[in-house]
């Protein structure tokens, strides 16, 4: 059982070693992630407490840094979680039952399954991602909360998705860097919280919602937490036997309530990148946080330089001119003097923006590199003339440079994969398993989970570039020894090859052909080429026949023969 007073002390303790965090987070959500910067919207009294709490010392003014940000979560979103696709594979752990087509039959079916429950526009699969992986770019970690979706009545009806404000998540890891403790932070009103909790909510919240003097909408707050369950018994039933115990602490009563425990680790923290002894991690923003604060000085200084040219400060000889007039058809009386000279003149600078031009190109290409916004063939200079495998090559140099967005695979979908699949069991979704997949999994046996989407394929281009490499250098020895080409295809069949390219270039498998749909392909093949045959050979049976009528004998008796 969790104990208050330890969750109180713990929340002091993670509050207190993630401090330096909070301030340099606030900084970049004011900087490029402004939606997450509450304040901004509604007024300070709705902002998350989080976010009240840190200290507005940063504003920001020019968009770019922001508007890199939301092309590299898209780049990082179609190559990771491409929609419409099915980037993950699911497989047995024993590779016997896999042999067998039944096995594989029933894992193609939860495959469909999972990414049913996924594509279900009331999941909010597609929205929570995209917030997830914009925390991810900004701040490092990110928070993904996965849950059994109920109607009204409470029935079990789906999965649903939650992507969750960092500021409001703490967390504690173990020796291994494990997730082993994580606390969240809620905020609610007495009204909210009756809905979610019923009579189970704490006393102060029912306090408030009763008698001639209720307030719904005063605010509570509470913690859900979530630790190993010191006392786990894998023989019981109940919240003592499963791995993870949770409840929710009130913050006013100091007491737990809703208690009891998860089979799996709902809710999934993962970073950008993220070194042993490090608990948050670090962002793409971070690397470059520096440039973006100088890239915002400057575009300031740019736009103040405009402004002076625009309307520059005016030299007067003394006070004796009343009222200047800077508008259209504007007049000015003793603005001139005695021989007609003007008496007010522009105060000029000689101020030059060429070098803030430059170094601002520089930031921003540094911010560009950041974010992968490099990357984006839009931004690139077309030549139509590269040959394909040079196209490969380049392909399989940008999978390279993407290889950090593969961490994710490891932190972020592979636990929520496997939490997925749990919550599937708990939904019955798994129980038409063939009897000996079903004997495996009550054993404890594993599903294996691999990628299938655009940056292994990009990572695997290397592959097309040396076979494409191959073929040319092949086809410069051709030139002396046309025999090298049949040995050519008679090593690298093109039944193989094909489809090997068509794979790693990312060609949706929708487009393949079938068997039936190849089958008919090459009888229509073997009936195009008979006919062929037969029209080839159409003219020589012509001239036979007429040979054969010329040789016949002639004048015979019309009754019959002789």
């Amino acid at each position: 059982m969790i104990d208050p007073a330890k969750v109180k002390a713990n929340q002091t303790r993670m509050q207190s070693a993630r401090s330096s965090h909070d301030s340099l987070w606030a900084e970049i959500a004011r900087l490029v992630y402004p939606e997450q910067d509450n304040s901004l919207f509604g007024g300070s009294m709705r902002a998350s407490k989080w976010m009240r709490e840190q200290a507005a010392a940063t504003t920001a003014h020019e968009p770019y840094a922001a508007q890199a940000l939301e092309d590299g979560v898209a780049l990082f979103e179609s190559f990771v979680m491409p929609k419409g696709q099915r980037w993950q594979k699911l497989a047995l752990g024993d590779a016997a039952l896999m042999r067998k087509v039944a096995n594989q039959q029933w894992i193609e079916q939860v495959e469909g399954r999972l990414f049913a429950l996924r594509n279900d526009p009331r999941s909010g699969f597609a929205g929570a991602v995209h917030e997830s992986a914009m925390s991810l770019f900004s701040f490092g970690p990110q928070s993904f909360w996965i849950d059994i979706r109920r109607d009204l009545r409470g029935r079990p009806i789906g999965l649903s998705y939650q992507s969750e404000f960092i500021g409001d998540v703490w967390i504690e890891r173990d020796a291994e860097g494990n997730p082993m403790r994580l606390h969240r932070r809620i905020e609610l009103t007495a009204e909210a919280a009756m809905r979610k909790w019923g009579e189970d909510s704490p006393p102060h919240v029912r306090e408030a919602m009763q008698g001639p003097n209720a307030n719904p909408d005063k605010p509570f707050t509470f913690l859900h937490v979530i630790e190993p369950n010191a006392q786990f018994d894998p023989e019981r039933i109940d919240a003592a036997g499963k791995p993870w115990s949770a409840g929710y602490h009130s913050e006013s009563d100091d007491v737990m309530f809703r208690t009891g425990g998860y089979n799996t680790l709902r809710r999934i923290v993962s970073a950008f990148s993220r070194a042993n002894k490090n608990t948050w991690g670090r962002s793409p923003t971070m690397k470059v946080l520096p440039t973006i604060r100088l890239e915002q000085e400057m575009w300031l200084d740019r736009a103040f330089g405009a402004e002076l040219k625009l309307k520059p400060p005016l030299l007067l000889p003394d006070d004796d001119i009343d009222v200047v007039e800077i508008k259209p058809f504007g007049m000015t009386y003793g603005g001139l003097d005695e021989q007609g000279n003007p008496l007010v003149r522009e105060m000029l600078t000689g101020g030059d923006a060429t070098d803030a031009r430059e170094l601002s190109m520089e930031a921003k290409a540094l911010i560009d590199r950041a974010y992968f916004r490099d990357l984006l063939q839009l931004n690139r200079e077309y030549k139509s003339h590269i040959p394909a495998n040079r196209v490969a090559e380049e392909t399989a140099e940008k999978g390279t440079l993407l290889s950090p967005l593969a961490n994710q695979e490891q932190w972020w979908l592979s636990p929520m994969t496997e939490t997925e699949l749990v919550l599937m069991g708990e939904l019955g979704l798994l129980a038409d398993a063939p009897p000996e997949v079903a004997e495996y999994l009550a054993a404890s046996g594993g599903i294996g989970i691999s990628y299938d989407n655009g940056l292994t394929a990009m990572q695997e281009a290397g592959k097309s570039a040396a076979f494409l490499n191959l073929a040319q250098q092949v086809g410069l020895l051709a030139q002396f020894d046309p025999s090298v080409v049949d040995e050519f295809k008679r090593e690298f069949p093109m039944s193989k090859v094909i489809p090997e390219l068509g794979r790693i270039a990312g060609v949706p498998a929708s487009m393949r052909a079938t068997e039936d749909e190849r089958e008919a392909f090459d009888a229509e093949k073997q009936r195009a080429a008979e006919l062929q045959q037969l029209l080839a050979a159409a003219p020589a049976l012509a001239g036979a026949a007429k040979d054969l009528s010329a040789t016949a004998p002639q004048g015979l008796p019309q009754g019959g023969m002789a």
